[in-house]
Formats: C-alpha cells, structure tokens, sequence
C-alpha cells in the first residue's frame, strides 16, 4: 500500500485485494502511518501477511546511494514494514510479496538489489521495465523441486513485467524459485519456513484470467489457514 500526496491518502490497487478473495481469503489492509508498537496487535489479527508492489527502497539498506533512476519509497512505509516483516517472521506467520514486496523481503535476510536493470549487462537482456504503458510480457522459467513449482504446477509460464530493479545477492536462507530468460530473478523462496516466498512479477493482474497467477495467492491462503489450525 503506498501513499498520495493529495490529501494524505492511501493508494492500494483493488487487483491485491480481490486476488486474496478469489483465493479463498479475507483480504485487509493495514495502515503503514501508524505506531510501531500496534504492529504485534495487526499480526494477531491476521493468519497471512502480503506484501504489495511500490517504488524503491532506500539502498543504504544494503550498503548502497540511491541511483539516479530510483524513485524513493514513502520511508514511513518502508520502517514499518521493515519492523512488520520482522514480527511476521519471528512469529513464522505465512508471507507472500509481490514485486516491491520481493525486494522487501530479500533486503530483511540482508540481501541486495540490482537499483536500475538496464545498467547490468545480461545475455539475451530483456527490457523487464513498463513502457508507453504497453502491457509488456515475458517467459517466467519455474525451478524444479520449488515451493513456487508445486503451486504453479508449470515449468514455465508467461508474466507481466513492469520493473526496473530486482533482487542482486540473496538473502539469508533464500533460494531462487523463478528466473527470467536473460537470468533476472523472478522469485525467492525459503523453505524452512510455513510460507515466506516472494514473486517480481505482478500476478494479481492475472488472476482473474490465469489460474498459475491465482496459485500464489491460493497458496498464501492455504498456508494461513494450516497456520490458523496449527
């Protein structure tokens, strides 16, 4: 959930929200300009955690300036759910991220990012970037023996793309699940976790259309509801 200028409001894009609800799930947002301290009362209140798209974190989080390309998150949103995604951890509550949400997620286990794509010189480099609003899509390669592959039930499909940082060095305890034909990241994963797997792409678009874009999701809501019986 990100937030406007314009009379101080929050912006979270409705495909988020009815992707948890054709998944099974009750879907509810949670407030980013809020103490702190309520964070382990919102994480009692739910059996699941997703973490949506945005812009760009700041990169001193993993030893870095900002490059000139970035767009700079609202840091407000990135304290609390940096604090949010340690509590949804230290609990071992189920999580799912989503573009921004991958990052997110990779920099909390001390990752790093790649802040600008078109800088890094890749074989059969694609443009991962959304341009002239031109719907841009590509080949999504599903590993074998993944969290991600058992949900999907593909070994490859087909993704929309609209980013222009990914993950760079992976965090503790984290693998790759999904990668781009030119070797981008698509997707990470930890298994010893109930659930804490992220994707770069933007499944939520597709869901409604596409049933491996709604099986993160199913799975999000699975994974919750084991973790509300447990």
């Amino acid at each position: 959930m990100d937030a406007r200028d314009e009379g101080g409001a929050y912006m979270l894009k409705f495909d988020y929200a009815s992707s948890i609800e054709a998944a099974g799930g009750l879907p509810l947002a949670i407030p980013y300009r809020t103490h702190h301290a309520l964070i382990p009362q919102y994480v009692d209140l739910v059996d699941g955690v997703l973490f949506t798209g945005g812009d760009d974190l700041d990169p001193a989080a993993y030893g870095q300036p900002f490059h000139p390309k970035a767009v700079p998150i609202d840091p407000e949103r990135q304290k609390f759910e940096m604090a949010l995604l340690a509590e949804v951890e230290r609990r071992r509550t189920p999580v799912l991220g989503v573009c921004l949400g991958s990052q997110l997620m990779n920099v909390h286990r001390g990752g790093s990012l790649i802040q600008f794509l078109p800088d890094q010189a890749r074989e059969g480099s694609l443009e991962h970037r959304k341009l002239n609003d031109d719907g841009r899509r590509h080949a999504v390669r599903i590993e074998p023996g993944t969290i991600l592959s058992e949900a999907i039930g593909k070994p490859e499909i087909v993704a929309n793309t609209r980013h222009k940082q990914a993950v760079g060095t992976l965090g503790r305890g984290l693998r790759a699940n999904a990668h781009a034909p030119d070797g981008v990241i698509e997707g990470i994963e930890d298994p010893s976790m109930p659930l804490f797997l992220a994707v770069q792409w933007h499944p939520e678009n597709l869901s409604h259309q596409q049933q491996e874009h709604l099986a993160p999701f199913k799975l999000l809501v699975e994974r919750a509801a084991q973790w509300r019986g447990r």
